[in-house]
C-alpha cells in the first residue's frame, strides 16, 4: 500500500455511458478543487475512462463530455479506481472484457469505490460479494436480489470495507470522494473543499431520512405548502 503522503496519486473514473452526469463531475469538481489547493507536487491525476468506443461520453440527462479515452488504454499504476453511476450500469450488463480489466485494476489499485448505482458494476466484477455496500435507496432492494452475495444496506452515506467504498445516491458521491480526500491529505484541506463546494464536510444523518423526507414533500398538498408560506 502506499504511504499516505505519496505524491501524484493517480484517480481513474470508469465510465458506463449513459453515466449521471453529477456522479461523474461530483467526483471531478472534489479533486480538482483539491487540486488548486496542494502543490504540484501532490496534485490528482484525474483520468475519465470509459467502455465506449464513442468520442464523447454520454451523459443521461442530455448532456455529454469530452475528452474520456476507453479503458483498455489505460497503462500504470492506478491509486483509486471509482465509477459513477447511471442508467449505463443500471440497465446493461458490462462485457467480460470490461469486468475482467475490473477486477485486474481492482486488486492492484489502492482503493477502489463506486458512486450511487455504479455499485452494480463492482457486484458484476464479484467485487462486493461477502462485503457491506450502499447505493442510492431506491436501488437499494433491486441490487440485494441481483446480488444476494452483496450485504447491500441501504441507510448510510457512504461505506468502507477494506479497500472497497460506496456511497449512496447522487450527491453523496460528494461526501464519500471528500473522506477519501481527507484520508489521503488531512481533516482541514477536506474542510477547505468543503467549504468551497459549499457543503458538509460530514453531512448529518444518513440517506433514509432524506428519502422519507423527500416522499412527504411529494405527499403534502398544495393548501399546506401555502399555509407555510
Amino acid at each position: 500500500m502506499k504511504r499516505k503522503d505519496a505524491p501524484n496519486r493517480r484517480l481513474v473514473l470508469l465510465v458506463m455511458p449513459p453515466v449521471r452526469e453529477l456522479d461523474l463531475v461530483g467526483i471531478v469538481d472534489v479533486f480538482a478543487s483539491a487540486n488548486r489547493l496542494l502543490p504540484s507536487e501532490r496534485r490528482y491525476q484525474i483520468e475519465i475512462v470509459t467502455t465506449s468506443r464513442e468520442p464523447n461520453i454520454a451523459g443521461m440527462q442530455g448532456l455529454s463530455f469530452a475528452g474520456g479515452k476507453h479503458y483498455s488504454r489505460v497503462k500504470g499504476e492506478i491509486d483509486t479506481l471509482l465509477v459513477p453511476g447511471g442508467a449505463g450500469v443500471e440497465t446493461q450488463v458490462p462485457t467480460a472484457a470490461v469486468l475482467s480489466w475490473l477486477r485486474r485494476q481492482a486488486e492492484a489499485s489502492r482503493r477502489v469505490g463506486s458512486i450511487c448505482t455504479g455499485a452494480f458494476m463492482l457486484a458484476h466484477a464479484g467485487l462486493l460479494d461477502g462485503r457491506r455496500a450502499t447505493t442510492h435507496w431506491a436501488f437499494a432492494k433491486e441490487l440485494a436480489s441481483r446480488f444476494p452475495a452483496v450485504k447491500v444496506d441501504p441507510v448510510p452515506i457512504w461505506i468502507r470495507e477494506d479497500k472497497f467504498y460506496s456511497s449512496a445516491g447522487v450527491t453523496s458521491g460528494i461526501d464519500l470522494c471528500l473522506a477519501l480526500l481527507e484520508e489521503d491529505h488531512g481533516r482541514d484541506l477536506a474542510l477547505e473543499v468543503a467549504r468551497k463546494l459549499v457543503v458538509f464536510l460530514c453531512r448529518p444523518g444518513n440517506q433514509a431520512q432524506f428519502s422519507v423526507s423527500l416522499q412527504q414533500q411529494a405527499a403534502e398538498s398544495r393548501p399546506l405548502r401555502d399555509l407555510q408560506m
